[in-house]
């Protein structure tokens, strides 16, 4: 299978070299390093722009090979009060699906401008704009004030629920639409201690369009972190005009030796008018395995299963190796095979990838 796949993969090297700019952290970085999300990321429940923390642990703690001067490490600190960053992803891709000729290609997964500014010791604001694929489109663009261990957000935000995942097409995170695709409009409060995190948001509910209906989407997260091990729980009901969806989860993760697990759990409930209501439950197992500085081994089992009893559970499992050589760069390749007993080829594929990131 996938004979003609060497070439298509080994070129993805100088193609993503074109595109890359910076990276996203990764939840099994805060379970192996013991901290919180909001740690490396100005946004209190991950992902995007980095705190100064973050772009000094990108440079020292994740390369094989860390500078000379780790004291001089970059920043994402453009002025005082501003700071800037970016990220994105180019990749080769293929896929094997019964029946059909192996599809190859060139993407550009993702291309993102950050902008953080600090007003005062209580008020930042914060934009998230993508730039590719695509076209530019608006990500996040809020204003949060602190006080103690409370802070309320007001804008176009991602929702707080589960493991933010930067793979959008994890089961978890595209069976419950919670991911970097369907940020929303409206408020969040949050609360962060050491051990206790907590997110409470209400929104339009509709993705980021405009709002057409009085019903609203509600989403908590709530996590306690003890060391090397973390639990969570995470709800979402999202009332719409056609259909309502609630969510209800379960995620935890551990620091066992040089293996960062995560875990994650899901039940989707959606409760359309005139129709039968559909439950699906989805979950994630992971495993990160750091066997050498600036190396780590990813093996993900996902699964769909449905308690509709004509509908196929589908299955998938993935290997893929993560390697940065130096500061603000990393190489990624990866294996993925779905699986499940119905007679859609879709289902049943297999895939492989090469990637590149490099960011500061």
């Amino acid at each position: 299978m996938m004979s003609r796949s060497l070439l298509l993969l080994a070129a993805a090297l100088l193609y993503a070299a074109l595109l890359a700019m910076p990276l996203n952290a990764e939840p099994y970085l805060a379970v192996r390093s013991g901290q919180a999300c909001s740690q490396c990321h100005v946004n209190p429940t991950g992902g995007g722009l980095r705190t100064q923390f973050g772009s000094i642990y990108a440079q020292t703690s994740l390369p094989a090979r860390v500078g000379k001067n780790p004291s001089e490490a970059i920043t994402s600190l453009f002025s005082k009060g501003l700071s800037i960053g970016a990220n994105a992803r180019g990749s080769a891709r293929i896929a094997d699906i019964d029946g059909q000729e192996d599809a190859g290609s060139f993407e550009t997964d993702r291309a993102t401008l950050y902008l953080a500014a600090t007003v005062n010791e209580y008020v930042t604001l914060y934009l998230d704009q993508k730039v590719a694929p695509g076209g530019s489109l608006n990500r996040e663009a809020w204003a949060m004030i602190r006080g103690g261990d409370w802070y309320l957000k007001a804008g176009k935000m991602f929702l707080p629920y589960g493991w933010r995942l930067e793979d959008d097409s994890a089961f978890i995170r595209e069976a419950t639409g919670i991911n970097f695709n369907s940020s929303d409009n409206g408020l969040e409060i949050g609360f962060q201690r050491r051990q206790w995190q907590a997110q409470v948001s209400l929104t339009n509910g509709s993705a980021g369009a405009a709002e057409l209906n009085d019903g609203k989407q509600g989403s908590f997260r709530g996590e306690y972190i003890g060391g090397p091990w973390r639990l969570g729980i995470s709800a979402n009901h999202n009332n719409g005009d056609l259909t309502d969806r609630t969510l209800v989860g379960l995620f935890a993760g551990l620091h066992t030796g040089d293996i960062a697990w995560l875990f994650e759990w899901d039940r989707i409930e959606d409760k359309t008018r005139g129709q039968p209501d559909n439950q699906l439950d989805t979950a994630l197992l992971e495993a990160d395995y750091a066997f050498r500085q600036g190396h780590n081994l990813k093996v993900t089992l996902e699964s769909i299963a449905s308690d509709d009893s004509t509908v196929e559970d589908i299955y998938r499992g993935s290997v893929i190796w993560e390697y940065s050589p130096w500061s603000f760069t990393q190489l990624r390749a990866g294996y993925r095979q779905f699986d499940s007993d119905d007679n859609q080829p879709i289902n049943n594929r297999e895939e492989a990838f090469v990637q590149l990131h490099v960011f500061f």
